[in-house]
């Protein structure tokens, strides 16, 4: 994705009004000059400690210290990472912005996006009427009803109901919107016969679904009777993608973000019936399987997450869809602590929020056991346990589960679950563990481990390469080359030993020399295996340009958290200088860029 453009995040901040986007969170006064005071919407507080000061564009929080821009704010109270506050701010402040390096599908792309967006609240507020008005209307009114939805909560979700035919699709004609924007939104498909357009939902019940800053992006709708499929979804358009969004997200993210579990269900209604019972960090996908991009985009929120499934073959089936490569463990790439719920046999989480009320789906949740407890079951089950033969299968299966887990106490004592479960003694689980070596290797060795690394760690790693393999050469492309481009002692040590080598003339081997163990263990794993190719002075520089826009930017963060502990009411001039400072490391990461990029 291509990236906004530094001068447009900086023009930006300056015309955006921050009181305006302050004053939608809480009530702000007056309190002399260009300063306005409110309650924190940050915090609870009784008495007013909120302080925006509309010629800086900032705010700070006496009483939690809470202190930021437009951009810093609008990521705090919509959980957004940076580039979308941006794009929050630009939206509501009508500010077009530019980007870097767009591809010319991007530069199409970002032209249709508000206009899809737009064609969606049309079309959403269009199908709610014709759920809330329309005589045909009645079986998808009866339907919500049975699921215990009244016309409250169908006005809260903004539910619907797509008539059939073309009827959206002349609407949408009808309020200017274009064939090719009408088919881009998947709104309209365009008959094959004579080219006509028709609706893409017909005779359902529709879901919306919103993005995280709470613009409606695609739809699912639900067949009525025994039309199939059951559910259709919005296919991939400039706006969405199954894989990138979770339903519910939008009024979860606050919930979550505030230490509690992310909890996934299986259908929108159980996202509905449980929200308003007042389960509110519940989402769901959009007619796909959970999977890495899902689990990466929860992880901005929260450490924990929580499946919920039924009792039957499927819905275990579908948990594990979550655990992934026994090898690898999908949640363990993404870094994230998965629980297993399972509602019982026959009802799905709506049923049992509506017949045994929010309390009964509380204990599920609060009864939810580790993904590795059901994935070992499941593992279990799939094996006889009848004969000794059988027996040792069982056990050796659970085994290969257990060395993936990173855990060496964890491992020892999901042993003792698998050996009751078997029948066996403990020792012979730990037995067969100790056998395989306690844990499962990475799949494709270290280079694949490498991918799941941050990239500053990856880059340092590769400069170290280059060091240890080429010293001479990497030390007269990047003589500038300190201690202070690499973030851990570890690999501080290793830099200075291999400049130390290089510097005397000394080979490669020479760089072990009274190294630390872990020092030693990063020196081999770098080193063996790797290819002695010649790199050319272009890719080492660029190498130690990447490590210094990292310095940078850590230069820069520290700068930015320094900035917000200081009141610019109280502290004018260092409030100022700090901010030149940062200006000063914000235009010479620019600099940086701009001649990698150029490298390249």
């Amino acid at each position: 994705m291509a990236k906004i453009k530094e001068e447009d995040i900086d023009l930006l901040r300056e015309r955006a009004d921050i009181v305006e986007v302050v004053s939608a969170y809480t009530h702000l006064k007056k309190s002399g000059g260009h300063t306005y005071k409110g309650l924190c919407p940050v915090h609870d507080e009784k008495t007013p400690s909120f302080t925006v000061d509309a010629a800086r564009g900032l705010a700070h929080c006496f009483g939690c210290n809470w202190g930021g821009n437009v951009y810093q704010f609008v990521q705090e109270k919509e959980n957004l990472p940076f580039p979308d506050a941006v794009e929050w701010v630009a939206r509501k402040f009508g500010y077009n912005l530019r980007y870097e390096d767009e591809s010319p599908d991007e530069r199409k792309n970002k032209g249709l996006r508000p206009r899809i967006l737009q064609a969606n609240q049309v079309a959403a507020e269009f199908f709610h009427e014709q759920l809330m008005e329309n005589p045909d209307a009645s079986e998808a009114r009866r339907y919500l009803g049975t699921r215990g939805f009244n016309r409250d909560v169908a006005a809260r979700w903004l539910l619907g109901y797509a008539p059939g035919r073309d009827a959206t699709c002349k609407l949408l004609l009808s309020k200017g919107f274009t064939k090719e924007e009408i088919v881009a939104a998947d709104l309209g498909r365009v008959s094959d016969r004579d080219g006509s357009l028709y609706d893409s939902f017909r005779q359902r019940i529709t879901f919306p679904t919103w993005d995280v800053q709470n613009q409606i992006v695609a739809f699912g709708a639900r067949a009525l009777g025994d039309q199939q499929p059951k559910y259709l979804n919005t296919s991939e358009t400039p706006v969405f993608s199954k894989s990138r969004f979770m339903y519910g997200l939008n009024r979860a993210k606050s919930s979550i973000a505030r230490d509690n579990p992310a909890v996934v269900v299986e259908g929108y209604t159980d996202v509905i019936a449980l929200h308003e019972a007042g389960i509110a960090e519940v989402v769901a996908t959009n007619g796909t399987a959970l999977g890495e991009s899902h689990l990466t985009l929860l992880r901005k929120f929260t450490d924990r997450v929580i499946l919920v499934f039924d009792a039957d073959e499927a819905g275990s089936n579908a948990a594990m869809r979550g655990f992934g490569d026994v090898k690898d463990p999908l949640f363990r790439q993404v870094g994230l602590d998965i629980l297993v719920a399972t509602v019982p046999s026959g009802r799905d989480p709506a049923d049992l929020v509506r017949e045994d009320g929010a309390e009964a789906m509380k204990k599920v949740i609060d009864g939810a056991a580790p993904i590795w407890e059901a994935k070992l079951e499941q593992t279990m089950l799939s094996v006889p346990l009848d004969t000794p033969e059988a027996r040792s299968r069982a056990v050796r299966a659970a085994v290969q589960v257990l060395m993936s887990h990173p855990d060496p106490v964890a491992r020892h004592e999901y042993a003792f679950t698998v050996a009751q479960r078997v029948g066996v003694d403990v020792e012979v689980v730990q037995r067969a563990l100790s056998e395989t070596g306690g844990r499962a290797p990475e799949p494709g060795g270290t280079r694949a481990a490498d991918r799941r690394l941050p990239g500053n760690v990856k880059v340092e790693r590769e400069a170290l390469r280059l060091l240890l393999l080429h010293g001479p050469r990497v030390l007269e492309s990047a003589r500038d080359a300190d201690e202070s481009l690499f973030t851990a002692p570890v690999r501080r040590e290793l830099f200075n030993a291999a400049v130390s080598a290089a510097r005397q003339g000394q080979p490669a081997s020479a760089v072990a020399t009274n190294l630390s163990a872990d020092a030693l263990s990063l020196y081999t794993e770098l080193t063996v295996g790797s290819s002695p190719d010649e790199p050319d002075d272009a890719a080492i520089g660029e190498i130690f340009m990447r490590l210094r826009v990292f310095r940078l930017e850590r230069e820069i963060k520290k700068r930015r958290t320094t900035l917000q502990e200081v009141n610019p009411l109280d502290d004018a001039q260092r409030h100022d200088a700090l901010f030149t400072e940062l200006v000063g490391l914000e235009a010479e990461r620019r600099d940086l860029l701009r001649s990698i990029q150029g490298a390249a």
